[in-house]
Order: C-alpha cells, then sequence, then structure tokens
C-alpha cells in the first residue's frame, strides 16, 4: 500500500522518492486483474480526483499521473462476478492495447530466447546459448501456457545446466522433448505430457507447488487442475 500512496514519515524517504519519481514518470500497475477491492477504490480515487493521501498523513496530496495497466485475465467477466469495480473497468479501458500469447508470435520466441541467452550468460559467466534448427522449430511450436515467464525460465535452467553452449532437442525440458516424440507417432495425449513436465519441475523444486507455479508462470489453481487432467498424484 505505501508503494502507492507513499509515506509521510522521514524514516520512509525512499519510498518517498520512489512516489515521486512514479510521478513523473507514470505508473505501470499489474496485473491489475488480481487487485483487491480495497485497493480498486483507492486506485479509483487517484484517477478521478487526481490525489493521493500518503499513509501517517491526513491531507490529500494532488498528483499528475498516467497509470499503464496489464492483466492477462478478462476484466470483463470479473466486472460481471463482482470481483472488479465496472467504474474503475472504464477509468482505465481508455486505450487497450491486446498483445497475443507467444504462442502465437513464433518470431518473437527466438528474439526473446537470445535475449535471454545473453541476460543469464553475463549472470553466470558462460558463453551465450545457441540453437540448432531443431531446436528452435521446438521452442516455436511449443504452446507456452507460461507466456514470456516460462520461457525466460527455459533458458534459465539450460543456462545453468547444459553441457555446453549449443542447445538441441535433448537439451530441451521433457514437455518439449516429448511434444517433438509425439509427432513421430507416439500416442500420448497433451495433458499427460503437460502433467509429467509439471511433474519435472515439481521435482526440481522439492515438491514446492508455490515455486513450480511461479516458474511455469501459472498459479496454485491452475497447476492443481493441470495434475488432475494429467491422472497424475497431487501430492
Amino acid at each position: 500500500m505505501a508503494l502507492v500512496l507513499g509515506h509521510q514519515n522521514a524514516r520512509h524517504a525512499v519510498i518517498e522518492i520512489d512516489i515521486q519519481r512514479l510521478i513523473e514518470t507514470g505508473i505501470s500497475y499489474r496485473p491489475v486483474g488480481e487487485t483487491s477491492l480495497a485497493m480498486q477504490v483507492k486506485l479509483l480515487r487517484v484517477l478521478q480526483e487526481k490525489e493521493i493521501c500518503m499513509v501517517g498523513s491526513n491531507r490529500p496530496r494532488k498528483v499528475d499521473v498516467r497509470i499503464l495497466a496489464a492483466t492477462n485475465k478478462d476484466l470483463r467477466s470479473l466486472v460481471a462476478k463482482g470481483l472488479f469495480r465496472e467504474d474503475l473497468f472504464y477509468r482505465l479501458n481508455v486505450i487497450a492495447i491486446h498483445i497475443p500469447p507467444l504462442r502465437e508470435r513464433g518470431e518473437d520466441i527466438l528474439a526473446l530466447a537470445s535475449h535471454f541467452a545473453a541476460k543469464f550468460a553475463e549472470e553466470t559467466g558462460k558463453p551465450p546459448l545457441r540453437f540448432s534448427e531443431k531446436a528452435i522449430a521446438v521452442l516455436k511450436n511449443h504452446d507456452w501456457p507460461g507466456n514470456v515467464r516460462e520461457l525466460e525460465n527455459v533458458i534459465q535452467r539450460l543456462a545453468v545446466m547444459a553441457d555446453g553452449d549449443l542447445i538441441d532437442i535433448p537439451d530441451l525440458p521433457p514437455v518439449m522433448r516429448f511434444s517433438v516424440a509425439r509427432q513421430s507417432g507416439f500416442d500420448r495425449t497433451l495433458a499427460e505430457v503437460e502433467c509429467e513436465y509439471i511433474r519435472n519441475v515439481l521435482a526440481s523444486v522439492g515438491g514446492n507447488k508455490t515455486q513450480a507455479a511461479e516458474i511455469l508462470g501459472i498459479d496454485r489453481k491452475t497447476l492443481r487442475a493441470k495434475l488432475q487432467a494429467g491422472a497424475a498424484p497431487s501430492a
């Protein structure tokens, strides 16, 4: 809350500096679809009244901000269910930019993979990863349910675990290798393949479902549903 509204107390000067920077440059607010109703009221006030009231103060402060809100949820559906304020929805929905899921942006996948490869090469002190033509084809054909976050985590894992800097199909996560095998005639459903991949991720984090969901870019409820769909034990 203080990060949005600031703090009057001098001990929180760093937060006030951050607020000043946000006021001058604009606020990036995400994921807005998961914002509580109480916070929605405060955000609506900023948009309508153009003022904030810092924690520890009862004096409103005028602000002039631009807000960029992002979500992967259907806000209209949340409005209908009473989980998102209709007035806030229309306040935010001035200019809507639809970004297709990663699976629909094949060329972006390679560009992003190269970007993350360079990033993790700098962090690990290793040469940047390169990808064989077959590996590139698999990356482009993967469904990417976790979108960019999933891709980033895959590249990070490869940067740490791969023996060399040239990535081929055997180096890729199991769910991607299985998709290639299925195209070659192996009879496994997507749910089964996805479930096995999730189980491998769970195993890599010691069964921590919260951490596994973060790596996969999904929430715990979706993780549980996917495990059940693949007939895997959820324990």
